[in-house]
């Protein structure tokens, strides 16, 4: 054969394949879940970005006292958080059939949701803020600040200086409750931009709850523990003031609850070593986390409040510390390593399920180690001065009914702003002079009144802590069920903690409790040791509650979920006033 006719034969095969090859494929256009997702994506990038140059601005300004700008971070992304990415999230939330990344959608469109009204609330929230720093009451000829006014109550050893103090603040607080009161009206104005139907609506999603259903818990919560609290508020009233409970105003609570015989216990600079010590029985060397930075520094202009805070999950997260003195703060400090710990060890990657999110886990986690300064075998172990057994129950009583009263304090605002955002033919004053009355179990004067508009929060804040407390009980039953009476003495014990860390901010309580072999949260575990301590039966019967909502968008053009914001939390963050 000619050595030509091969390659021929191949030329004529590639021609003969040419003229039969099929037609290219034709490619469908992205549909429009493909191209929401690519957008959403980019978003959640940029604000991700935003918020770690954020917290560094927030963490100089905490630990060196820097003049920080955070308004000039959001120089030329004004269009991020607008309505239009809102509902572009929101739109994409509708969409998606896939559980966890509506999950992450719903805690993304938060976080959009809370810097819209922030940016819309600037102006109101800044003229209250200032209003507020500015107020000046007038006692006995002398200017006091109304910010020092807690403190001043709780120094105060005689009833009618405290009363006249607390008399003197309701002159100022009426001017700042017109400014709060535009605000209010503004936020319902807001509310409405961003599809919800209503205000209670909105707040269901911030919090992640069912609020009708934590209603319910939180009026069995006040009717189980009604008699018991009255009896404890009454030893303490004789015990710290010398005065029958029914002589107490609302200006004494500062001074009933404050923990003078204990101060000793906790001596300036410890506090952090005694926290390092605690998880270090875990297994936990925060000095040697590669990822943690902690700040101890004792700098003149360096805020004294301890600060757990993210600058990147889990990456870069850092505690600041200023050694103080005091249960407070040695409270405080176990609080905030719980929250370091938390974010320290989560191994989600997803942004928005590492830090976004409603914020009740995060809480309880908190709550468990500060709960320690209520645990009689952690203070026999750090607090010397509490040797003494009979100093020591006096102090667990005072800081168990503590315990009771924010208990019943949260409830009984949960309740108010459920009412108040139903109703409107209710005359604000008077609905919040019944509902605190009988939480407080005292009289409301017209001075109380005047702060009907004060203690108001912004969409049912209380949801969050009232869970936490009770979750953190529940984490502590396990732990001390499974590891023993000191729990944190047991390197399994942090085995078991970190498992649960490592999910982020992505569980809800629910699903915490299942992930610890329980089943919904269940008040009653805290309510009996609070019941134990203080010696006062309390007749229970609970119910577990099942709160958390399913993760399923509500129809686009009534109310498209929301959970919370996460920007440093409000105990912590420098530019709230």
């Amino acid at each position: 054969m000619s050595p030509r006719i091969p390659s021929l034969l191949a030329a004529a095969v590639c021609l003969l394949s040419a003229c039969h090859k099929a037609p290219p494929a034709v490619v469908p256009p992205p549909s429009e879940e493909e191209l929401l997702t690519g957008e959403v994506n980019a978003l959640s990038t940029e604000a991700a970005l935003l918020l770690e140059e954020q917290h560094r601005l927030v963490w100089d300004f905490w630990t060196e006292g820097k003049a920080v700008d955070i308004s000039a971070t959001y120089s030329g992304k004004q269009a991020l958080f607008s309505l239009e990415n809102l509902r572009r999230i929101d739109r994409l939330r509708h969409l998606t059939r896939d559980p966890r990344e509506l999950r992450a959608l719903t805690a993304l469109h938060g976080h959009f949701a809370g810097e819209f009204l922030s940016r819309e609330l600037a102006e109101h929230n800044d003229a209250s803020a200032n209003l507020e720093a500015s107020l000046k009451l007038n006692v006995d000829g002398r200017e006091v600040r109304y910010h020092d006014l807690e403190r001043l109550l709780a120094n105060e050893k005689s009833a009618l200086r405290r009363k006249a103090l607390y008399a003197a603040a309701t002159p100022a607080l009426a001017r700042l409750n017109q400014t709060l009161l535009r605000r209010e009206t503004r936020t319902r104005e807001l509310v409405q931009q961003m599809g919800f139907e209503s205000y209670e609506a909105f707040g269901s999603e911030l919090r992640q709850a069912d609020l009708e259903r934590l209603a319910q818990l939180a009026e069995e919560v006040l009717q189980a523990t009604q008699e018991p609290y009255r009896l404890v508020m009454e030893r303490l009233a004789q015990r710290e003031l010398g005065l029958p409970f029914a002589q107490l105003t609302r200006a004494d609570i500062p001074r009933l609850f404050r923990s003078r015989e204990v101060e000793d216990a906790f001596p300036k600079g410890e506090s952090l070593a005694k926290a390092q010590a605690t998880v270090a029985g875990m297994g936990i060397d925060l000095n040697a986390l590669p990822n943690v930075k902690v700040d101890a520094r004792d700098l003149p202009r360096k805020n004294p409040r301890p600060l757990a805070l993210a600058v990147k999950v889990p990456s870069d997260v850092r505690l600041s510390f200023k050694p103080g003195t005091g249960v407070l703060h040695q409270g405080r400090v176990l609080h905030e390593v719980g929250h370091l710990l938390h974010m320290a060890f989560t191994q989600e990657a997803r942004f928005e399920l590492a830090r976004l999110g409603n914020p009740t886990v995060g809480e309880a986690y908190s709550a468990l180690f500060e709960d320690l300064l209520e645990d009689p075998v952690w203070l026999e172990e750090n607090a010397g001065v509490l040797g003494d057994a009979d100093k020591r129950a006096q102090y667990l009583a005072a800081s168990s009914a503590h315990k009771l009263y924010l208990i019943r304090h949260a409830a009984g605002r949960l309740l108010y702003q459920l009412e108040l955002h139903r109703r409107t033919d209710v005359d604000p004053r008077e609905l919040y002079r019944a509902l605190m009355a009988r939480t407080g179990a005292m009289p409301m004067t017209a001075d109380d009144v005047e702060r009907y508009l004060v203690d108001q929060e912004d969409f049912y804040q209380s949801a969050d802590s009232f869970r936490a407390w009770f979750l953190a009980g529940q984490l502590q039953g396990q732990l001390k069920a499974r590891f023993g009476p000191a729990w944190w003495r047991a390197p399994e014990a942090g085995a078991f903690l970190k498992e649960l860390w490592a999910r982020g901010s992505a569980p809800s309580a629910r699903e915490l409790t299942q992930a610890i072999g329980e089943n919904g949260l269940a008040p009653d575990v805290l309510l009996l040791r609070l019941s134990t301590t203080l010696q006062v039966p309390m007749k229970l019967d609970l119910r577990r509650l099942d709160d958390t909502p399913a993760p399923t968008p509500a129809a686009p053009a009534k109310t498209p979920a929301s959970t919370v914001p996460q920007m440093p939390r409000a105990d912590a963050t420098p530019l709230a006033s």
